[in-house]
């Protein structure tokens, strides 16, 4: 997050308004009670037909200005810098009608110097440091001020004030440098406490849906037992058929591996304990084909590097239970005829030397206004009562407590792909 965008928001950009009108308030009328004190105090001469219009046109701009502030609308950096920058100029202007680069009130630029640093960005905040240094600079070259090469009886007063100039050029860039240092540590101070409130967050839903899932693991033993034990009266049974045997071997085979995942729903391990890495390629292998036994009319191609030699913190059972979610998904994006949108294609492969597994659809890709929002609890593309939005949620937070990250992209000419970057184990 930039601060540049911070201030395009309200109520942030509204606060920035008021200051900054507040400011400009203050700005002008130090200028216009400096006018009589240059005359009196000074000896200067004071052309007011010059000051006076100046000071009332930046009063009228900061009407206008005072105005946006009454409607609420937000600061936006473009606008701030416009303020700044014409209120560098009508300080020159009033200056150069007031004793020129002599006038010691010529310090103020240096105000809008440090306004700039702590509200724009870093090019921004240069260029109007660098248009206060040349409207000061100009000053010297009034015939009529109190300092300039035509007047050689200031000399002593002239080498001081060009000292003034060189000093505020340092000073303002080494303050705006500061600044915009501060600035941006602050920021990105900001987007990280934002970041792991976030991720409380996020553990604490997790933590709900965990003690949820608990429960389900719960009620679900018995009549898993319950199947086991049929499946298994099934399979020796003599009287039935090869093809019946063959289906309740499934239905066994099945029932074990939900009972695996109960198991590891109810059991009460860290992570890092119960993951002890897994080949990626074989088991991404394992998974697709699990899940093809339960969707045996479904087309899918497994493509890519399949050598079972990149090792992840995760075990086979997550692998799998991640591609049958992504898998899940794709084959609902594909609609009532998936056979028509073509296979859905599993890739396992390396980028940028961390191991990554994608699944890929022909569906209709992702909905306008989800772009970025996929993998959030309870957001989802399915129709209502078909989804809840927690399988994808359920599979980022997997990928990310060890390291990952999940993308959501669209897939050329149709479709979209999921793509799974996994941390591969140090050897």
């Amino acid at each position: 997050m930039t601060h540049d965008a911070s201030l395009d928001r309200a109520p942030a950009g509204g606060i920035v308004l008021r200051w900054l009108v507040g400011l400009r308030w203050a700005v002008f009328a130090l200028l216009a009670a400096t006018l009589i004190a240059d005359e009196a105090l000074f000896g200067y001469h004071v052309r007011y037909g010059i000051a006076v219009p100046i000071l009332a046109l930046a009063g009228g701009l900061n009407l206008a200005l005072a105005r946006r502030v009454r409607s609420q609308q937000g600061a936006q950096s473009a606008l701030v810098a416009g303020v700044v920058a014409l209120d560098l100029v009508a300080i020159a202007g009033v200056l150069a009608a007031s004793g020129g680069a002599g006038n010691p009130f010529s310090a103020l630029f240096f105000v809008h110097v440090a306004l700039a640093a702590a509200l724009l960005p870093a090019r921004t905040t240069f260029a109007l440091a660098a248009l206060a240094a040349c409207l000061f600079a100009a000053l010297f070259a009034l015939p009529a001020g109190a300092c300039c090469p035509s007047h050689p009886e200031h000399g002593a007063f002239s080498t001081h004030l060009y000292g003034m100039l060189l000093a505020f050029v340092l000073s303002s860039s080494l303050v705006a440098h500061v600044l915009l240092k501060v600035r941006r540590a602050l920021d990105e101070s900001a987007a990280e406490n934002a970041a792991l409130r976030r991720r409380a967050e996020e553990a604490s839903r997790f933590q709900a849906l965990g003690a949820l899932a608990a429960g389900t693991a719960h009620e679900l033993g018995t009549p898993l037992g319950t199947i086991a034990v049929l499946a298994g009266e099934s399979q020796s049974d003599p009287a039935a058929s090869d093809a019946a045997r063959r289906r309740a071997r499934t239905i066994a085979e099945q029932v074990e591996r939900c009972r695996v995942v109960i198991a590891r729903m109810r059991a009460d391990v860290r992570a890092d304990e119960l993951r002890a890495g897994v080949e990626v390629g074989e088991a991404a292998v394992r998974g697709v084909a699990a899940w093809q036994a339960a969707h045996p009319g479904v087309a899918v191609e497994v493509r890519g590097d399949l050598a079972p030699r990149r090792t992840v913190p995760l075990d086979a059972a997550d692998i799998e239970a991640a591609l049958f979610a992504l898998l899940d998904n794709a084959l609902a994006a594909l609609g009532p005829s998936p056979a028509a949108a073509g296979p859905i294609v599993v890739t396992v492969g390396d980028e940028s030397g961390a191991p990554v597994i994608s699944v890929e659809d022909g569906g209709a890709g992702v909905p306008a206004g989800l772009e970025g929002r996929l993998g959030e609890p309870f957001v989802t593309t399915k129709a209502p009562g078909e989804g809840m939005g927690l399988g994808l949620y359920l599979v980022r937070t997997l990928i990310e407590q060890v390291g990952g990250r999940l993308t959501v992209s669209a897939r050329q000419p149709a479709g979209t792909r999921v793509a799974l970057r996994l941390a591969p184990v140090d050897p």
